[in-house]
């Protein structure tokens, strides 16, 4: 392996993680921001951000073949014990609200997106939480 595939796969390990980070950090902070000044904007966004985690979490594993360095990286999932709670106490009220009570988000008016926001939140956790137990549980061969 050459310096710069290693410097990539550490690199792109790296980015990852901090993506994953956002993504529950934002969660956590949702129902702490409200709705007054923009509305459900941090919803969307969230709900946009979806993707680009779920494609970032798929490079967590790039540096698993550098076997002097990924027993260090595999300790990215160490803060995920914090943040993964956190965001799910942001997730339930909304589900409740949202999901089961079939009322809209911030009080705007309902386009679609509302009763699913809780849910697909709650499956990105679970991938997230799944990636993180697969990186923390490899052994190089």
């Amino acid at each position: 392996m050459t310096v710069a595939e290693v410097l990539l796969r550490i690199g792109c390990t790296i980015v990852a993680w901090l993506v994953v980070y956002t993504h529950c950090l934002w969660l956590s902070v949702v129902k702490q921001v409200g709705c007054e000044s923009d509305g459900d904007t941090l919803w969307r966004l969230l709900l946009g951000l979806i993707p680009v985690t779920i494609t970032f979490g798929l490079l967590i594993g790039a540096a698993n073949k550098v076997s002097s360095v990924q027993p260090m990286l595999r300790w990215g999932a160490a803060p995920l014990v914090v943040l993964i709670p956190l965001a799910l106490f942001a997730i339930w009220p909304t589900y409740t609200t949202s999901t089961l009570g079939n009322n809209p988000i911030c009080d705007i008016p309902d386009i679609g997106w509302h009763s699913w926001w809780a849910p697909a939140q709650f499956l990105v956790l679970l991938y997230i939480a799944i990636i993180a137990y697969r990186n923390w549980r490899y052994e190089p061969s």
